[in-house]
C-alpha cells in the first residue's frame, strides 16, 4: 500500500501548529544573533542577546503557530483526499469486485439480468439488516422465518435471470415471447422484494416487545402474503 505524502507533510498534519511554531522561534533566534552582533556601546552582546531572545523568540513561535493551524488543517485535507490515480484505482477496484461477484452466479456483468437480480438481493440483504436489529423473542422469529422465504425466492430470481440471459436474442434474432415473460416477472419480483423490505421496516418500527407482536400479527400476516411468490409460477 503506498501512503501518500512524506514524513514533513505527514508532521504538518499531525501537529502543524507546532511545526510552525518551533520555526518562527528558531528564525527569532537567529534574529535575536544579528542583533546581538550590533555594535551597542550601552549593553553588551551578551546582555543584548537575552534580550532579544525573550523578546523575539515569544514572537516568532506565536506567528509561526498562526501560520501553522491553516497549514496544518490544508495539510490534513490533501492527505484525506484521494488522488485522480487512487480514485482510478479505487473505482477500477469496485467494478472488478462487482463483475467477479455477478460472474459467480453466471450472469453477465452490467447486463439487464444482472442489475435485476442485484436489485433483487440488495432488498433481500437489506430485509436481513433490519431483522437483525431485533431483540430475540416470537417478533424475531416470524420474521427470520419471512426472511427464508425471501432467502428462497431470491435463488429463484437467480434462475430467471440465467433463464433470461440464455434466451436473449442475438443481433440477428428477435427477442421470444418468453423473453419478455421473464423480464416482467423479475422486473414484478424486484418490486415486490422491495416493498415486503419497507414494509418489514416500518413493523420492526413498531415491534418493540413481546406484548407488541399480538398487535402487528396482522401486519405480519400481510407481510408473508405480500412476499414475492416466484417459485409458485411457470417460467
Amino acid at each position: 500500500m503506498v501512503v501518500r505524502g512524506g514524513p514533513v507533510a505527514h508532521a504538518i498534519a499531525r501537529a502543524g501548529w507546532l511545526v510552525f511554531a518551533l520555526l518562527g522561534a528558531i528564525v527569532m533566534i537567529g534574529a535575536a544573533v544579528l542583533f546581538a552582533a550590533t555594535p551597542d556601546p550601552e549593553s553588551s552582546a551578551a546582555t543584548n542577546f537575552v534580550a532579544a531572545l525573550i523578546v523575539f523568540v515569544p514572537i516568532g513561535a506565536g506567528l509561526g503557530a498562526l501560520i501553522g493551524l491553516p497549514a496544518q488543517f490544508a495539510a490534513r485535507s490533501w492527505l484525506r483526499s484521494p488522488s485522480r490515480a487512487e480514485r482510478v484505482a479505487a473505482l477500477e477496484r469496485r467494478q472488478s469486485t462487482k463483475r467477479t461477484a455477478v460472474t459467480s452466479h453466471g450472469l453477465r456483468p452490467d447486463g439487464r439480468w444482472a442489475r435485476f437480480y442485484e436489485a433483487c438481493a440488495r432488498s433481500v440483504a437489506r430485509y436481513h439488516q433490519v431483522v437483525a436489529t431485533l431483540s430475540d423473542g416470537p417478533g424475531r422469529e416470524w420474521l427470520a422465518g419471512i426472511g427464508k422465504t425471501l432467502d428462497a425466492e431470491l435463488a429463484e430470481a437467480l434462475r430467471l435471470a440465467r433463464l433470461g440471459e440464455s434466451l436473449e436474442p442475438t443481433e440477428t434474432a428477435a427477442p421470444g415471447e418468453t423473453v419478455y415473460q421473464v423480464l416482467e416477472r423479475l422486473r414484478e419480483a424486484k418490486e415486490s422484494f422491495e416493498e415486503t423490505t419497507e414494509r418489514a421496516a416500518a413493523i420492526v418500527l413498531d415491534l418493540r416487545d413481546d406484548s407488541d407482536f399480538v398487535q402487528v400479527r396482522t401486519q405480519l400476516d400481510m407481510l408473508a402474503e405480500q412476499a414475492p411468490q416466484l417459485r409458485g409460477k411457470d417460467a
